[in-house]
């Protein structure tokens, strides 16, 4: 554990119901300002600037995220000390955890079973993961995300949570500006990469729990919710979005979710025309390790969806193979390559001002949600970093896959520009208010625990790890000259086989085609793809 983690501070801590006190700092008064400002309004903070006001809002989150820290070490002890008290008075553990939970359900104003979870993911953080408990406490990360990490590891051993911690506070600079969920996808493909049998086995126990449930909402309105595989809820959710993306096309003014709601209804109580599934192309990425070495799996990434266990995807490919009941249903195989410092996704340009059908699809794979700061929402538009008025180039280092609201950057006062490292490579997006705030937000990193593993490698001035059964480059010219066959060599063979000959099928320029990396130049001199639809498989080699 790192030394930061293992201090403690020394300031007395007096509370009661009167007071609270931290060292010299009287918390109830500064509270009771804090009150009276936002109860009653404050003329001096009225009259601050813009660019004042935005650093009273920073100062004041910075506040929230040690706060929150503190509330989490509060959680844990309460749960102790009230364990410690129910084993004095010989009460069951059982009965010690209920008691706490009670308490402070009443402490948080919340119910027992959001107090709970609470306790539970706050237990995590303090107790295996101080990295992302400083970065809470330091205001580099929301509460929401934290506690939503907190939660993903709940099924992992303290010793996993403890590994996933440090590659996810190595890779702190690059997903400060992401959203809860995709912090939390990032967390949960480590865990794969570090448990791969452990997570298919969640799969299969949670593929049991599937359910739907139907809730009352306000004013005459429902709530149904359908806990399903994840590729299933994938295939819904596409399939309602482009049924309403024709429907507005053909003059529908519905709003779009309005749409895809009145269609889902419709689709299930056989009502109207519903949604064809048959002309859905649901894209999933996943790595050679993982359909090749499961010991080595990856977690598969779902368009539009985020991280999955490999093992819903291997099983969902075998039915797509096997079955003979449903002629419309296809698998089609292709490449990609990410690169091997940040695990994105790496492709192509063009010169059109409108993103061509493989470039789009290509950004939706490499972003899978919304590119703008802190933002989950799904990709429904391609948006030009630099834009096309101002000289910005149809290309993927030039695109963003953003929601509606944010493909309106430049109405909100904001700007964005590429940052690169020093070879001219697109590393992530610099977005800038117009009173100077600057945030940053990469792409998906397909590959975090290989890249994490070589971020803590290099920051304790080691050799970079290689892992088992892979050779480092300077040994290739000997492997070469024929090194003992692997294991899986043959599979390997028969495999990149049939990749080869489906890639002669599709192949439009195959006089030129550079087979390793899946690019086609062209006599013009100009670099195109092929992108074929339902599976990705990703090589970071």
């Amino acid at each position: 554990m790192p030394a930061r983690a293992r201090r403690r501070s020394t300031l007395p801590i007096s509370a009661n119901d009167e007071e609270l006190w931290i060292g010299e700092t009287d918390l109830v008064a500064a509270r009771s300002v804090l009150a009276e400002i936002g109860a009653d309004g404050s003329i001096a903070l009225e009259k601050l600037t813009a660019s004042e006001t935005i650093s009273l809002l920073a100062r004041v989150h910075d506040l929230t995220g040690a706060i929150a820290a503190v509330q989490a070490r509060a959680l844990v002890h309460l749960e102790q000390a009230v364990k410690d008290d129910s084993l004095r008075r010989e009460e069951t553990p059982k009965q010690a955890v209920k008691i706490a939970r009670s308490e402070a359900s009443k402490a948080l104003k919340q119910s027992k079973s959001c107090a709970g979870q609470s306790m539970s993911s706050s237990r995590r953080l303090v107790q295996s993961m101080p990295g992302m408990l400083n970065a809470l406490a330091r205001g580099r990360i929301v509460s929401a995300s934290a506690h939503r990490v907190g939660r993903t590891m709940g099924p992992a051993t303290p010793e996993q949570r403890s590994q996933v911690d440090a590659i996810l506070t190595a890779h702190l600079p690059y997903l400060e500006d992401c959203g809860a969920e995709e912090l939390a996808g990032e967390a949960a493909k480590v865990l794969h990469g570090l448990d791969p049998h452990g997570a298919a086995e969640r799969h299969r126990t949670a593929k049991r729990d599937r359910n739907v449930t139907v809730r009352r909402g306000e004013h005459g309105m429902c709530t149904v919710t359908a806990h399903l595989p994840a590729l299933d809820g994938a295939r819904i959710r596409k399939g309602l979005s482009v049924a309403a993306e024709k429907a507005r096309a053909h003059g529908d003014r519905r709003g779009h979710q309005q749409i895809m709601a009145d269609i889902f209804a419709d689709t299930l109580i056989g009502r109207g025309e519903g949604i064809d599934p048959s002309t859905l192309e649901i894209a999933v990425i996943i790595t050679d390790r993982s359909l090749l070495a499961p010991e080595h799996a990856d977690a598969a990434t779902i368009e539009g969806y985020g991280p999955v266990p490999y093992e819903h995807i291997r099983q969902e490919m075998l039915d797509a193979v096997t079955s003979a009941e449903d002629p419309d249903l296809a698998m089609t195989l292709r490449k990609l390559y990410v690169a091997p410092e940040d695990g994105q996704l790496v492709a192509v340009e063009s010169l059109s001002r409108e993103f061509p059908a493989s470039l789009a699809r290509f950004l939706r794979l490499a972003h899978q949600t919304c590119r703008a700061p802190y933002c989950d929402a799904n990709i429904r538009q391609n948006d030009h970093i630099v834009p096309w008025s101002q000289g910005g180039p149809t290309s993927l280092r030039n695109g963003n896959g953003v929601c509606v609201g944010d493909n309106q950057k430049e109405e909100s006062g904001e700007s964005a520009r590429v940052i690169t490292d020093e070879d001219g490579t697109r590393r992530t997006v610099e977005w800038t208010s117009r009173y100077g705030q600057k945030v940053r937000r990469r792409g998906i990193n397909f590959d975090p625990l290989g890249t994490g593993l070589k971020l803590l490698a290099q920051s304790a001035g080691q050799s970079v790890p290689v892992p088992e059964g892979e050779a480092p480059e300077a040994d290739m010219a000997a492997a070469d000259q024929g090194p003992p066959e692997e294991p899986n060599a043959s599979f390997h063979r028969a495999f990149d086989r049939v990749e080869r000959r489906a890639l002669d099928l599709t192949d439009p320029h195959p006089r030129f085609r550079d087979a390793r990396r899946n690019r086609h130049w062209l006599l013009q001199g100009r670099t195109d793809y092929i992108f074929t639809p339902h599976l990705d498989i990703i090589d970071s080699q």
